[in-house]
């Protein structure tokens, strides 16, 4: 039985913006690294007055501006890890297998709540009057930044590619499982055929050697010969399509390369 190319393409489409999506939300999760330095970043800025000059009341709003987007995005993240998107960006069925993820990891998870709710913790401070209080959140935020948080962030994301690799190479056996069972369908349909091409053969000769009485005959043969040929060439276009599916599965296999993170 041939596939249909139209649902074939559809259903290739669909799982490369599976895959697209998926790569998204682990890109997200990764620049928490980055988000963390930025955070400890305008943190300082805003803790340590200018040695020449003082900052002026608008460029202060603006590193306080930056820092709450990285604490927004701390936020997000630590959400995605726990299986949900704030930003209803992330399709649910993503967040589900980061979830899935996450809950394997909840030594991991606990990390990522901590840098968001001492990025939070930091923006408070960075707002108000004591100096002492922000001095204080940096300086958690400093020793949590650099005991660890980085090397979980990668090795999250790292779990996930992992996931992601393992999966694609399931596809490609179950595939090459199917298409070994179609195989030898296909081997007894085309079995069949040479008995029916056969059969039709004999039915030729019989006719010819009756004469007219055998014309009826002869027309069978005629159909048996199409019938048969008509096996044969349907045989052969699905071996040629289920190669055809096996060498995409392996190709998007390979293609599925981890970006530095």
């Amino acid at each position: 039985m041939r596939h249909d190319p139209i649902l074939h393409a559809d259903r290739d489409g669909d799982d490369v913006a599976l895959f697209a999506q998926r790569r998204k939300a682990i890109d997200l999760i990764a620049t928490s690294r980055a988000r963390a330095v930025r955070s400890a970043l305008f943190g300082a800025y805003l803790f340590r007055k200018h040695p020449t000059k003082t900052e002026d009341a608008d460029t202060r709003a603006n590193w306080l501006r930056i820092l709450n987007e990285q604490a927004d995005a701390l936020a997000r993240a630590t959400a995605l890890v726990n299986g949900r998107d704030p930003n209803r960006d992330i399709p649910d069925e993503v967040c589900q297998w980061i979830g899935t993820h996450g809950k394997k990891r909840p030594e991991d998870v606990a990390v990522f709540t901590r840098m968001r709710d001492l990025t939070r913790d930091l923006c408070v401070a960075a707002t108000g009057d004591d100096i002492n209080a922000l001095e204080r959140a940096l300086t958690v935020h400093f020793t949590v930044g650099r005991g660890g948080f980085f090397e979980t962030v990668t090795g999250f994301c790292d779990g996930m590619w992992a996931d992601l690799d393992s999966q694609r190479h399931a596809e490609v056996d179950k595939a090459a499982a199917t298409g070994a069972a179609i195989t030898k369908t296909l081997t007894r349909l085309e079995h069949i055929g040479k008995h029916v091409r056969l059969v039709s053969l004999n039915a030729s000769v019989e006719a010819a050697r009756v004469g007219d009485a055998g014309r009826g005959l002869g027309v069978i043969a005629v159909e048996f010969k199409t019938l048969a040929e008509e096996i044969q060439l349907l045989a052969t276009t699905a071996r040629n399509d289920i190669a055809a599916m096996t060498h995409a599965t392996q190709q998007s296999t390979r293609d599925v390369v981890k970006p530095p993170v």
